[in-house]
């Protein structure tokens, strides 16, 4: 019988723990804040910008959120800087929107990423709570969310594929498992063979963003799927639900846990020692 991770459960479950946290903070005076900056067009960031918003609310964490009108680096960095010196903030996040997002700007893809790497390179190391900068002292939200899921009891280690592996989450999520020992593979969306290297691994990661790329026949029978798409899910889950052994939804599955693990990082940052 196929697992489905309930990560609308799970995350109320660490919800509960940060909450108790939060309480006894207030009780001392200190109270964390998160910023959170998001393109106006970026449909998918708004969105998931508010999801954010709304699990903060429910643990008692103040949430700002700044909606950038234009993508222009000079006014977002100054923005940045000014969180940076604000010591009521505990975290500042950007919503990083996806590359057909930069395309509408008139961004190839290579322009889209230093457009973006000059922006996160600006967050303050100490407040980079969702682990943006490549030299950041915290694990990326979504990267510790999928690590959260293979914890899990009954979720087996094996061979692992990675595919998105161009993508800022996919070359986060290749460095972590390899790191903890995982043997782990990348492939880019536009591997000639996609399926042949899917089906021989026991764990199908996929982050890219690309709605039903993952089909049933591109799953070993007995796979542990994990879906990182967002918004729509890389997975067709219904079909593939039926020879995974555990596999996660979009939505509920490493959405939620990736908000809760963003606000875990935040109760960090010199409120709990």
């Amino acid at each position: 019988m196929t697992i489905v991770i309930d990560g609308n459960k799970l995350a109320e479950q660490k919800e509960t723990e940060l909450k108790k946290k939060v309480e006894a903070l207030r009780l001392k005076g200190r109270v964390p804040k998160l910023v959170g900056l998001v393109m106006k067009d970026d449909e998918a960031g708004l969105l998931y910008c508010r999801l954010k918003e709304e699990a903060a609310e429910r643990i008692g964490v103040e949430f700002e959120k700044q909606v950038m009108a234009e993508p222009g680096v000079e006014k977002i960095v100054r923005l940045i800087e000014k969180y940076n010196q604000d010591e009521r903030v505990g975290g500042i996040m950007v919503q990083r929107p996806g590359v057909s997002w930069g395309k509408q700007q008139g961004m190839s893809r290579e322009e889209f990423e230093v457009w973006w790497e000059k922006l996160v390179e600006e967050i303050d190391l100490k407040k980079d709570v969702d682990g943006l900068r490549q030299d950041s002292r915290f694990t990326m939200a979504t990267v510790k969310a999928v690590a959260k899921v293979l914890e899990l009891e009954g979720v087996v280690r094996g061979k692992v594929v990675v595919v998105g592996s161009q993508g800022l989450i996919g070359r986060r999520l290749i460095k972590y498992l390899s790191n903890k020992g995982f043997e782990v593979k990348g492939v880019d969306v536009d591997e000639t063979d996609l399926s042949r290297v899917t089906k021989e691994v026991e764990v199908l990661i996929s982050a890219t963003g690309q709605a039903g790329l993952i089909k049933a026949e591109m799953v070993k029978p007995g796979a542990v799927v994990i879906d990182v798409g967002w918004p729509k899910g890389d997975v067709k889950f219904e079909t593939v639900k039926e020879k995974a052994s555990v596999i996660t939804p979009v939505p509920g599955g490493i959405g939620p846990l990736t908000v809760v693990s963003l606000l875990e990082s935040l109760l960090e940052v010199g409120y709990i020692t």
